[in-house]
């Protein structure tokens, strides 16, 4: 029996530069312009469920992984709000990551 197409995973995998892969919500990743753009249009991404960032480091998207987490926890949260922090040397990369993801 194969698997339906139309059931899709909870998660999608990201693969970094180095050919690491981390697993992301699929929940999280649609409220990404980039990565719904990606999952939603006529891609390959939206047909495996794997989306490639062959110039994002792995320590790079594993932070900008956990920023969405981040993210989708507080975005709506009444109570303070606990600091992000990233140290000085991961900032331009993930400004660029940023950019690129539009996040």
């Amino acid at each position: 029996m194969e698997d339906d197409p139309t059931d899709e995973s909870p998660y999608i995998q990201l693969i970094s530069a180095e050919n690491h892969s981390i697993y992301l919500s699929r929940r999280i990743a649609l409220q990404v312009d980039t990565l719904r753009a990606m999952l939603e249009g006529n891609f390959r991404e939206s047909e495996e469920g794997v989306i490639r960032f062959p110039d994002m480091s792995s320590s790079a998207l594993e932070k900008v992984v956990r920023y969405l987490h981040y993210k989708d926890r507080y975005s709506n949260c009444a109570s303070r709000i606990p600091e992000f922090s990233i140290e000085p040397e991961e900032a331009l990369e993930l400004l660029v990551a940023a950019s690129y993801l539009n996040c």
